[in-house]
């Protein structure tokens, strides 16, 4: 099994990092834009010779007061130094990697630990070593092998390379399937000659997954020393997608933001900290600091705190947590601090705490008593907690809308301009402006295309955009699909959809392009084609959106034709893709011997595609199964399970996510015997175990 499950996820980050140089919803308040170029922050940094401004500063500073790296200590300054471009042994890449992922504290402290005899480590690292291998991080044979071809040269000391860093990262990530996959796939570096046969598979996923980019645009250098730094941004980065519990951190939602604190609402409870001149603040899309300023009220963001007192905050994203409902004012219980809104004909609670702004639209203060039945009004509450409150309320005056349309030419974060009559007409857009795309879902401004759409602009009656319609486009999908041909020179790509009829389709410069979650320019893309042949193309007339290359398809099976020999499924997204098959093999947990006789319309599956063809490899069912836990090796991660009919089961949860019934992520020691847990499968992998409350049920 995979090491860990949820790593899987950073295939849907964006993570991507240079190995040398590392390097919606109603908005209450704006937060101010970060870029590349934000003021040098002056605040000390862990340690001494980090100087403010290093292109790592972020990522070692959170590490270190994470204690997942650690610096040189000076008794004489009593002070700690880094070394950021030291060279980083093997033996400290492996433990980093351990730290990381939260495992080093399985290390076994009592055992006696014999290697081979040509296989040195050092005293201290031996325990992580022989955890790294029972772990699979690391391949014992493989290591022996490198370690005897290198007798000069201690294996625990000597430099990490970027091949073989590289390949632990990808092990590490549970992507060796897709390592051995590429292995013969052509390579986007030059001097991928340079790179050993055995690395080989894993340097190709790691760029198709996003996690290297090289030395330069084409040069990989894998035999170039990985230093201090640059290994501490890649774990860093790897956070966003892979998060774990360190000691000192949370992660929530800011709920309250005074001038020297800061709350953090998270699972049900509210934690405040301390902030004081030295806590330094970042932003998840920015290398350099920020300042306290840019933090968005009622956004998410992670804070790393010690003794009460915040040391390291980073905004984590650029939504804040609040929704917008309108409807008429009906009545206020000031006791009950509850008021009552009419919306589509049904009286709506709303709680209100004192801290609610009260106002009209030209900014007047008002109170509860002041606003009239039946008045139209607007309230934004917090859209996290169990019990939201109301955060403002704002009495409207009736509002005309007035339609404009015209071809759409440019938009920024505050304004859209039209062509209208040939002049350019520019408005600006009100807080929550909506997109309508036919056949977009979730359409934003970044979607439209000037100069193409021909828009309709609703506004109202201040004069701002509340909403954007395009009247000349409907986006179509076509999954099941390959490109059969790629023109470079003009732009164009010939597609063979599941009806076998090919159609041509232009490229153009807002076309996007994503690799299993990764996005990559044109080239980059097209070079794939023949590797795997399997995209979803989303088009409008015959300029195409975008091109996804897949894997597989999840959904739910609608249509199952044993004549024509395919299977229909309704994705999770919301298409239908039609997939051929041949012999495909069905994967159905506690049904060994199941066919695609076995399958029927409703069932929930994964479909594994060919590479090489537009064709299912095999169908995995999709299944939740209730049990009660018999018992718990916490110290092997494994679990004893029986189910309704007494049959015993033993997982191995290394791999599997745990969560609480909340929802929450939850450790192999919060479960004991007795406890009632769902099992969800898909074809025969346990993918995830959540304790339910006694009175939960399950379907089984």
């Amino acid at each position: 099994m995979l090491l860990h499950e949820t790593w899987k996820k950073i295939m849907t980050g964006a993570l991507a990092f240079t190995l040398v140089t590392g390097s919606g919803t109603a908005l209450l308040s704006t937060p101010v834009p970060v870029s590349a170029e934000e003021a040098v922050s002056t605040k000390a940094l862990p340690f001494t010779d980090m100087p403010n401004g290093h292109w790592a500063e972020k990522h070692v500073a959170k590490l270190s007061f994470q204690g997942v790296i650690t610096g040189y200590y000076d008794k004489n300054t009593d002070t700690y130094t880094f070394r950021p471009e030291k060279s980083i042994s093997q033996q400290e890449a492996v433990l980093l990697a351990l730290r990381f992922a939260g495992l080093d504290d399985l290390a076994d402290e009592d055992s006696l630990i014999v290697f081979g005899e040509k296989f040195t480590v050092g005293e201290f690292y031996k325990k992580y070593i022989e955890l790294a291998f029972s772990e699979g991080l690391l391949d014992r044979d493989e290591e022996y092998q490198l370690a005897a071809a290198d007798p000069d040269t201690e294996w625990g000391s000597k430099p990490a390379s970027r091949e073989w860093v590289t390949k632990l990262i990808v092990k590490a990530i549970g992507q060796e399937a897709a390592a051995s996959q590429l292995e013969n796939a052509p390579s986007h570096f030059t001097d991928a000659n340079d790179v050993q046969a055995r690395y080989k598979g894993f340097v190709n996923a790691a760029y198709q997954l996003g996690l290297i980019k090289g030395l330069t645009d084409t040069e990989f250098a894998p035999k170039n020393a990985i230093n201090r730094a640059s290994l501490a941004t890649l774990f860093s980065r790897a956070q966003t997608s892979f998060p774990m519990d360190y000691p000192g951190q949370i992660s929530g939602v800011v709920s309250d933001l005074g001038e020297d604190s800061i709350t953090i609402y998270d699972v049900g409870e509210e934690l405040t900290f301390a902030l004081d001149a030295n806590t330094l603040y970042y932003h998840y899309n920015s290398e350099k600091a920020i300042t306290k300023d840019q933090l968005l009220e009622y956004g998410d963001v992670s804070v790393i705190a010690k003794d009460g007192k915040a040391l390291y905050v980073e905004v984590l994203g650029d939504v804040q947590h609040t929704d917008s409902i309108s409807g008429t004012f009906a009545r206020y219980n000031e006791t009950s601090k509850i008021f009552y809104l009419w919306i589509d004909d049904k009286p709506v609670e709303i709680q209100y705490s004192d801290a609610m702004r009260i106002e009209d639209t030209d900014g007047k203060v008002l109170t509860l008593a002041d606003i009239k039945a039946n008045a139209a009004v607007t309230v934004v509450r917090e859209a996290f907690g169990e019990s939201p409150q109301a955060i403002s309320l704002v009495v409207a005056a009736e509002q005309a809308v007035t339609l404009m349309t015209g071809d759409f030419y440019s938009a920024d974060s505050k304004t859209v301009t039209i062509t209208k009559d040939g002049d350019l007409v520019s408005k600006f857009l009100a807080v929550g402006a909506t997109v309508e795309i036919s056949g977009l879902a979730n359409a934003a401004i970044g979607d439209l295309i000037p100069g193409s759409d021909k828009v309709e602009v609703s506004l109202n009656d201040e004069g701002q955009v509340t909403k954007i319609k395009v009247l000349n486009r409907d986006v179509k999908v076509l999954a099941g699909a390959r490109i059969v041909y790629y023109d470079k020179a003009d732009k164009f790509v010939t597609v063979l959809g599941s009806d076998k009829q090919p159609l041509s389709l232009s490229l153009t410069d807002k076309t996007i392009y994503n690799y299993l979650g990764t996005t990559m320019d044109r080239e980059a893309a097209m070079a794939l084609i023949n590797s795997n042949v399997n995209v979803v193309i989303k088009h409008t007339g015959a300029n195409v959106v975008s091109v996804n290359f897949v894997l597989n398809y999840a959904g739910t099976i609608t249509e199952i034709d044993t004549t024509a020999k395919s299977v229909t499924v309704l994705t999770s997204e919301g298409y239908t893709v039609k997939i051929p098959y041949t012999v495909t093999g069905v994967e159905w947990y506690s049904r060994p011997t199941a066919t695609l006789a076995d399958l029927k319309t409703g069932d929930s599956v994964t479909v594994a595609m060919k590479m090489d063809k537009v064709e299912a490899a095999s169908i995995r069912v999709h299944r939740t199964i209730a049990y009660d836990v018999v018992s718990v090796d916490v110290a092997n991660k494994k679990m004893v399970i029986k189910n309704a009919v007494n049959d015993s089961v033993t997982l191995t949860l290394t791999n599997v996510k745990m969560l609480k019934p909340d929802g929450t992520n939850a450790l192999i020691s919060t479960y004991r015997a007795g406890d009632k847990v769902e099992v969800s499968y898909i074809g025969n992998t346990v993918m995830q175990v959540q304790e339910v409350n006694a009175n939960s049920g399950s379907n089984g």
